[in-house]
């Protein structure tokens, strides 16, 4: 007779939500966190670091205690307590916001053949380099039309990036990627149309939250056969979740290689997602307590005095973390100047009508050959 396997209990809450707002100026990066501790260890975690610290605020809150030294070494201690049990998420909504872009601008007219360039980085190369150009305000106010552009999926929303006339665009980079908006706007019109029609959930097409989550819980469904998850009431989450049902009774893994490793990408629950409060849930008030902990890791250069908080979290951050990474952009490196030559191919066909996927491995083949042709064109231009 098979034993019974008991679902673990997984935890969740977030800090640095504000829904599909990734433009939030007080609020430029979003932290997810959860845990596989028990309801009764949460509670025991959260009671022993109040007695040692004489806290009496009603709920430990991450943002209130950071402030006080006594404050950050009580997140300090419970990290420590926990250490090995939680994973946290950090996102710069900014970053996000770019790599939506491509994701709703490019893969629509490249998703026949997208693990082509999602192998060589495009996706990364466009979200970077506009997360560097978006500093300027011509780039905001490219990244506020997107982001108009994605609350309501109208194009007429988004005039510099649909409808611009040829010539003024304030950077190369800008204009290859308005040319080929403009040039493949009725495929990109068409495959974004069903986003009209999912209620609530197409509302929160950029919020962080349902990513952040499904890739813990990825995580956690390689650690242990079935999990019960709990998460606070997230206005996203309680419009998607029965998208989470499919995971339901779901014992026998499967696996994809999106890129380059293997990954999991089912679970297994034992029930529908379950909702509470940080203040009467004792395991989603130490996950809000984590995700605030993440949630300091940028902040650290400008206070150092956060630096012990954000050393505990390190170890522990998902691998799916979304953070500007120089490397994608630097033109001295060898994958970066071939993925802008591909963008420069993609915007010419876009101009004359073409197809936008033929040869275009032989694209990148020649983007990679001529890359001494294109270090010596950049070095006469720096010497001149």
């Amino acid at each position: 007779m098979p034993s019974l396997i008991l679902p673990r209990l997984i935890s969740c809450d977030e800090a640095g939500y504000t829904g599909p707002d990734l433009l939030n100026p007080e609020q430029p990066f979003f932290s997810y966190a959860s845990h596989d501790l028990s309801v009764a260890e949460a509670e025991g975690v959260i009671t022993a670091a109040r007695a040692e610290y004489r806290v009496q605020m009603p709920e430990l809150k991450a943002s209130k205690l950071l402030k006080s030294a006594r404050g950050r070494a009580l997140i300090v201690n419970i990290l420590d307590r926990i250490d090995g049990r939680y994973m946290a998420t950090l996102c710069d909504k900014r970053l996000s916001l770019m790599g939506k872009l491509f994701e709703y601008v490019y893969e629509p007219v490249l998703q026949r053949n997208n693990l082509l360039f999602y192998k060589n980085d495009l996706h990364r190369f466009v979200a970077n380099y506009l997360y560097v150009l978006t500093l300027d305000q011509p780039m905001r106010q490219l990244a506020g039309e997107f982001e108009a552009f994605m609350r309501s999926l109208d194009p007429m929303d988004a005039p510099l990036i649909f409808g611009c006339p040829p010539g003024g665009e304030p950077n190369p980079l800008i204009g290859q990627i308005i040319r080929f908006a403009r040039g493949y706007n009725v495929i990109i019109a068409r495959e974004t149309r069903h986003l009209r029609g999912t209620n609530d959930s197409g509302k929160w097409v950029l919020d962080l939250t349902a990513t952040a989550l499904s890739t813990q819980l990825m995580r956690w469904g390689k650690r242990y056969p079935l999990i019960e998850v709990v998460c606070d009431k997230s206005k996203p989450l309680l419009a998607i979740g029965d998208f989470y049902d499919v995971m339901i009774n779901r014992p026998e893994p499967t696996e994809w290689v999106p890129f380059r490793d293997r990954k999991l990408r089912t679970w297994n629950m034992s029930k529908p997602l379950d909702f509470a409060s940080s203040e009467d849930h004792a395991g989603v008030q130490l996950a809000d307590l984590v995700a605030g902990a993440a949630a300091t890791m940028p902040k650290v250069a400008k206070q150092p005095e956060l630096q012990p908080v954000a050393d505990r979290v390190l170890p522990h951050l998902d691998d799916n973390c979304i953070l500007f990474a120089p490397e994608t952009v630097d033109l001295s490196l060898d994958e970066p100047p071939v993925n802008w030559l591909v963008l420069e191919e993609l915007a010419y066909r876009a101009d004359i009508g073409a197809d936008p996927l033929f040869g275009m491995e032989a694209v990148y083949a020649h983007g990679r050959a001529t890359l001494p042709q294109f270090r010596a064109w950049r070095a006469s231009k720096r010497a001149a």
